[in-house]
């Protein structure tokens, strides 16, 4: 169940579909408009004129709306979050980030009414009397928030205020708050760059960014490693228990594995993807092709293009889940859930999604998918956390207690690069190309990002190499492995 604050009960209220939000009205006829009655108005005809390019998609699903204690509604608030959707693109005009600002808004709103101020006053002599210095300070006071969170809910206030001063009313900014440009050198793979911000007074310091620990790499924000070849034993042993784990379960797993794929990559497949899985198509290196990101249907991450191998074993097994009585029950399910929920919304088959729940539906929402502005809160994946706690109780042995679906796409670049040392070592492959290879599978933008894994491929081959030395002297019957006498120089 999601929060709620009940203080924001009839203060903050979601339109569920505000239709030609960004339409203009007329109140003479001009070319293109259509003639509309004013409602609450007997005859009054206004003439609207739909935003240019956006054909179907100018209405706004779930938008906030904000109210002030007599009902009144908070019409600057309003305007603001109204303004933050009118830039975007009519495809990606979800509200999930205006609603947090509206809810951050209403709390300084509530603050303000509790101490009887005037969020329009600043003519407080020193900072400390004026509002948004008071709630800073409140916030910090209270207690139950982080820095970062604090600082969120102040660049909220301060930003909101911007727009105020711009089209509302004349506040002077440097009364709402104190604002320093500031400059610093950014490094980062692609290169060095110098960068101009604003500093505000109304936050709070936070943590650095930490270290990454060793026998890690760190990508999407997030520490992983590959696994060992003895704990992918494990795991593949692990899964194979048809009593344990469903065929939709294993699959996800697999084909993030075999493919390097991220979450969204993979719960996002469709039917029609299976058709590249056919055998005239099938490469020599015993795998299918598959293309994803824009266009294709399949999510990706910063919607990149992107191409995906598919060995052979997991394209047929991908193919006979898709062809079950089970996935085919599952279907039914979803044109059922669409016909009774979602008048007008359908699915044509090749657009289904190949891994459905048993309640059949997605796992994961994509961006392309017409219900996608609409939902309130849609599928992000949650799955792979559910997958991620069913591991950690039924496997056995050493196996990583901070394993997580991620791992698998490193465990997937650390096979290819087992595989590819084998190459280089044959000189069919000259070094360097090897972490050409990997870029490409991993999609890599930087360079760097594939070298750093490739660090890390390198400790861990030679730690595996060591203990399997190690542990062949030591277990043979002997003490070899033990050197006595004079050290080695």
């Amino acid at each position: 169940m999601s929060f709620t604050n009940p203080r924001h009960e009839g203060r903050l209220i979601l339109i569920t579909l505000a239709r030609d939000a960004f339409s203009s009205l007329y109140v003479y006829e001009t070319t293109g408009a259509a003639g509309l009655i004013l409602e609450g108005a007997k005859s009054e005809v206004v003439y609207q004129v739909n935003e240019v390019g956006a054909e179907d998609n100018g209405d706004l699903y779930h938008l906030p709306f904000l109210f002030h204690t007599d009902g009144r509604p908070w019409k600057e608030a309003n305007a603001y979050l109204l303004s933050l959707l009118r830039n975007k693109s009519p495809l990606s005009r979800r509200t999930d980030d205006v609603r947090r600002r509206a809810s951050k808004l209403l709390s300084y709103l509530l603050f303000c009414e509790d101490s009887n101020l005037d969020w329009l006053d600043f003519s407080g002599a020193r900072p400390p009397l004026r509002p948004t210095y008071k709630y800073f300070y409140h916030l910090i006071n209270d207690g139950t928030r982080s820095n970062a969170v604090i600082n969120q809910h102040t660049s909220v206030v301060y930003h909101f205020y911007k727009y105020v001063s711009e089209f509302w009313y004349a506040l002077d900014m440097g009364r709402v708050d104190t604002i320093k440009q500031v400059r610093f050198l950014i490094h980062s793979p692609k290169g060095s760059r110098l960068i101009e911000a604003e500093k505000r007074s109304q936050t709070r310091r936070t943590p650095g960014v930490s270290a990454v620990p060793i026998g890690f790499v760190r990508e999407d924000g997030e520490d992983l490693r590959p696994l060992s070849n003895s704990e992918l034993g494990e795991f593949m042993n692990t899964i194979s228990d048809e009593k344990q784990w469903s065929s939709v379960e294993r699959l996800i797993l697999l084909t993030s594995l075999m493919t390097g794929a991220r979450k969204q990559t993979v719960l996002t497949m469709r039917l029609k993807h299976l058709n590249a899985f056919k055998e005239e198509k099938l490469l020599p290196e015993g795998t299918y092709k598959l293309h994803a990101g824009p266009g294709t249907g399949i999510d990706t991450k910063n919607d990149s293009a992107q191409t995906l191998y598919f060995p052979r074993q997991l394209a047929e097994e991908l193919i006979t889940l898709a062809r079950s009585p089970m996935m085919s029950k599952r279907r039914r399910k979803l044109r059922a859930h669409l016909e009774m929920s979602y008048s007008g919304i359908s699915m044509v088959d090749e657009d289904v999604y190949l891994f459905l729940s048993d309640q059949g539906s997605c796992y994961y929402m994509a961006k392309s998918d017409p219900k996608y502005s609409i939902i309130r809160s849609p599928q992000t994946g949650q799955v792979t956390d559910t997958l991620k706690r069913k591991l950690s109780k039924k496997i056995t042995g050493d196996f990583p207690k901070d394993f997580s679906f991620h791992w698998l796409r490193a465990t997937y670049a650390y096979q290819l690069y087992q595989r590819l040392q084998v190459l280089v070592k044959k000189g069919l492959l000259r070094p360097g190309e090897d972490i050409d290879f990997i870029q490409k599978r991993m999609h890599h933008q930087s360079r760097v990002t594939t070298e750093n894994y490739l660090k890390l491929f390198t400790m861990t081959h030679e730690k595996v190499i060591a203990q399997e030395v190690w542990e062949g002297a030591l277990f043979n019957g002997t003490y070899e492995a033990l050197k006595i006498g004079e050290s080695i120089e």
